[in-house]
């Protein structure tokens, strides 16, 4: 073999190896996701598998790295509700926060167990259509939704990932300075092709 075949060799090598990694990188889909708990007068950052006590208030912050299609979705033991019905095309330069800058969700204790689930994907997913035209899907529906989405993503569980990005836009509202400190400062998650991030509470009587 001469010196030509092997550094034609070389160059494809490295040249398959790049496109690889950027297929990959074009592959990942990232956002800054988090809940934010107001619990009697205390804020904190909602972990993945948590406690919460009936009164509690949650906030739902999410800002994708590039254009996404986000949904939202609650889920108690009986049934799966979209909460982003009207839309779910989010900008990159767009914060999205459920329900409002100035609303929270309030835990009224009728259910055991509360899950909010947050998918991002870059085009629209088929399997959320039967949510998006009902809103709502029984629970037992949804866990099977949910896990093929899950199994698919491959998602990182890590809260942190090698390359921060900033928020691109501004959150606004009344209350937009603290809104936009604590969007700012959240964690990164990412997934391959798409993206799940699921918190699941238990709720104390």
């Amino acid at each position: 073999m001469g010196r030509r075949t092997i550094f034609c060799l070389i160059i494809a090598v490295v040249f398959g190896f790049c496109t690889f990694a950027a297929s990959a990188e074009e592959s990942s889909v990232r956002a800054k996701i988090g809940i934010k708990i107001s619990s009697g007068g205390a804020v904190e950052k909602a972990k993945s598998r948590g406690t919460l006590g009936i009164g509690d208030l949650l906030r739902i912050y999410v800002h994708p790295e590039a254009n996404a299609y986000i949904y939202v979705v609650h889920s108690d033991l009986t049934v799966a509700t979209l909460l982003n019905v009207v839309e779910q095309k989010i900008n990159k330069s767009s914060t999205l926060v459920m329900p409002s800058l100035l609303n929270s969700y309030q835990v009224n204790g009728e259910s055991s167990q509360e899950t909010f689930t947050i998918v991002c994907s870059p085009v629209k997913l088929s399997q959320m259509e039967g949510l998006i035209k009902n809103r709502t899907l029984p629970h037992t529906q949804w866990v099977r939704i949910e896990a093929e989405l899950l199994q698919n993503s491959k998602i990182d569980l890590s809260d942190n990932t090698e390359k921060p990005f900033a928020l691109a836009g501004n959150v606004r509202g009344m209350d937009s300075t603290d809104s936009s400190d604590f969007a700012g400062g959240l964690p990164i998650s990412s997934g391959k092709g798409v993206l799940v991030k699921k918190y699941e509470f238990s709720v104390k009587k």
